[in-house]
C-alpha cells in the first residue's frame, strides 16, 4: 500500500492460487487381474507392506501403488528404470494370472497444487473433489477426458492419456484464469 496525499492506493500483485506442473516417472505399469490376496509377495519386494484398500494408495521403496479398481493397480516409480521395474513384475506375476502393461511413455502426469486447486478441479470433475483425502485415488472425467486422480496432502497428481496431454492443459489454461496462473 501507498499513501499519496489523502489518496490510498493498493498494489494489486497477482499471486497465482493454483500451480500446475507437469511430473515425469520412470516407470508406470497398470498391473491387471491381480487378487489382493496375490500381491503380498510383490508388495514385500518394493517395501510396501500392506495393498492399499479400494480407491486408496501406499508408498514404499521408490515406489506408489494405487488401487483403480477390482484387480488393477497403477504402479509408479520416479527413480528405478522401467526396463528394471517391468521385468521384476513379470517375474513376481509369473505364478499369477495377471498381466501388466507398460504406460510410462502413454501417460501425462500433471501435478495440480496451491490454495485454490480443489475449486480448479470441481470446475471440470463429477467427483466430489472436497471429501478426497491423502491417498485416495478415483479414476474419472476431468473436462470431457478421462483421468486417475490422486489425492496428496498438499497436491493432486492427474493421469492423462498422453495423446489428450495438449488438450488438458489447453482446459487448465482456459478455466484456472480467475487463479491467477
Amino acid at each position: 500500500m501507498i499513501l499519496r496525499g489523502q489518496e490510498l492506493v493498493v498494489d494489486t500483485i497477482s499471486i497465482p492460487s493454483v500451480f500446475l506442473q507437469e511430473r515425469e516417472v520412470n516407470s508406470l505399469f497398470q498391473i491387471h487381474g491381480l487378487p489382493v490376496a496375490d500381491c503380498h509377495h510383490i508388495l514385500r519386494k518394493f517395501g510396501i507392506e500392506q495393498p492399499p484398500e479400494s480407491g486408496k494408495s501406499c508408498s514404499g521403496d521408490d515406489v506408489v501403488m494405487m488401487c483403480n479398481g477390482p484387480g488393477m493397480w497403477l504402479f509408479e516409480s520416479i527413480e528405478r528404470s522401467s526396463e528394471e521395474t517391468l521385468d521384476t513384475l513379470r517375474e513376481l506375476l509369473q505364478p499369477t494370472n495377471a498381466t501388466v502393461t507398460d504406460l510410462s511413455s502413454a501417460r501425462t502426469i500433471v501435478r495440480v497444487s496451491g490454495k485454490s486447486s480443489r475449486n480448479l478441479l470441481k470446475k471440470g470433475c463429477p467427483v466430489d473433489i472436497d471429501s478426497m483425502n491423502d491417498c485416495d485415488v478415483v479414476s474419472t472425467l476431468i473436462g470431457h477426458l478421462g483421468a486417475t486422480i490422486h489425492c496428496r496432502k498438499e497436491y493432486f497428481d492427474l493421469y492423462i492419456l498422453q495423446s489428450y496431454g495438449t488438450d488438458f492443459w489447453e482446459w487448465c489454461r482456459h478455466n484456472a484464469r480467475e487463479f491467477n496462473i
